[in-house]
């Protein structure tokens, strides 16, 4: 039987995932592959830390990355860290050096990923990274190879746990965004400063990697407008249920004869959608192809054993490529895309506007949006008292700006006390 060995750089939850996964399915993986594979080397910042940690004996731990880039027994690097600079260095060197690398790393996948597979080609390695997007959800490979027959008009995920387990949350139990943020913490679900899940970033790095693959162009996190959930309260929850929406962060691609639109905000979608119906922290992405239609792809988007599962079949297949003699061998193909500008890309819209309880505030409001070309579907007055009110409104499908443009004029009347939320609606 063949051996291979490997060399993990980082050693946290995902890490330790695939130490403990590696072991737990070690002779369903040898008799696919004729190989055995066992980890020499991980690379770790402290050593102190996980001198308890229960690893096998086999294994070194390092702290200097020479001792992995300069051992020939060492076939594939898996990158484990999370970093995104150094962690690229270490890709790069792994490269020069003849050694494929599977990546978990989204950060670098989404800035750098184009550049380190021309990379890889030109030393005759692999470089794969399924468990940079959705944990164990396959999507990445499907973007490149199931899928690769068809044009891909859309894709729209749930791309982050975090987030999507607040919303389910203050929709189940009608609780407050801080409230379930708070819990979300305690219960390890989101970090300390949640930003980079709250507000989109996250998400929006997934959704670039996608529409990369998806549309063989060339975009990156830079590309994509972004805007998180801090906004979202209960009564924007309790008025999309009233009108059969489900309330989601979305992260959008789409793909015209204008360009390519890359978003990531909260949305209104239809209860009877698919991914309506994903709830806590699970993940899906739903894709739509001009020969198989709409496809969705739906499971645990983090985790140990999850992303390890991602991760450890990736190393599979880089073996696999190896017995094959085809390492390295894999063609992409990219093209410059024009990115469609983020104020011109069309939806319907909620708002909900706080006014003054008075005559011809509804007129004024009217007239603005009359002005901007922008038609309402229907308005309705909700809570009042004698000095204020809160109106719902849902427009039809109008350009971003125009919206926008619109709000910024409202918020100049005396009538208007707040402009307390505008939630794009997405028609599928």
């Amino acid at each position: 039987m063949k051996h291979v060995a490997i060399a993990l750089l980082g050693c946290g939850t995902v890490g330790k995932g695939i130490v403990d996964l590696l072991e737990k399915n070690a002779d369903l993986i040898e008799e696919q592959l004729d190989t055995k594979i066992t980890i020499k080397r991980i690379l770790i910042r402290n050593l102190a830390k996980y001198e308890r940690m229960d690893l096998p004996k086999s294994i070194a731990l390092t702290t200097e990355f020479s001792d992995i880039i300069n051992d020939d027994d060492i076939e594939i690097v898996v990158e484990v860290m999370g970093s995104a600079d150094f962690a690229k260095e270490c890709i790069e060197a792994c490269f020069k050096k003849g050694k494929s690398v599977v990546s978990a790393n989204k950060d670098v996948i989404a800035d750098y990923g184009i550049p380190l597979l021309k990379m890889s080609q030109e030393h005759n390695v692999d470089f794969q990274f399924e468990a940079s997007v959705a944990g164990g959800i396959p999507i990445i490979r499907p973007m490149y190879s199931s899928l690769n027959s068809n044009r891909i008009d859309r894709i729209i995920g749930i791309l982050n746990g975090t987030t999507n387990y607040i919303l389910s949350n203050m929709t189940e139990r009608g609780l407050s965004y801080e409230d379930v943020l708070q819990e979300a913490q305690d219960k390890g679900y989101a970090e300390a400063d949640p930003t980079n899940d709250v507000s989109g970033y996250d998400a929006a790095r997934k959704i670039a990697i996608l529409a990369t693959l998806g549309f063989h162009s060339a975009v990156t996190f830079r590309d994509v407008a972004v805007e998180g959930i801090e906004r979202i309260t209960q009564e924007d929850i309790s008025h999309a249920e009233e009108m059969g929406y489900a309330v989601k962060l979305l992260a959008i691609a789409t793909q015209s004869d204008d360009g390519i639109s890359l978003s990531v905000h909260p949305a209104f979608i239809p209860k009877q959608h698919p991914l309506a119906n994903v709830s806590g922290a699970y993940n899906a992405i739903y894709v739509r192809g001009n020969g198989v239609g709409d496809v969705m792809f739906y499971g645990q988007g983090a985790g140990a054993f999850p992303t390890a599962s991602a991760v450890l079949s990736d190393v599979m297949n880089v073996i696999l490529h190896t017995n094959l003699t085809i390492t390295g061998k894999r063609g992409y193909v990219w093209h410059q895309v024009p990115l469609v500008d983020p104020s011109h890309i069309e939806a319907p819209y909620y708002l909900r506007i706080i006014v003054d309880n008075a005559p011809g505030v509804l007129s004024s409001i009217a007239g603005i949006f009359a002005e901007n070309g922008i038609s309402i579907r229907s308005l309705i007055q909700k809570d009042e008292t004698k000095e204020v009110a809160e109106i719902v409104l849902l427009i039809d499908s109008s350009a971003d700006g125009l919206v926008r443009d619109a709000l910024q004029r409202m918020t100049g009347l005396s009538c208007v006390r707040r402009i307390a939320n505008a939630i794009r609606v997405i028609e599928i």
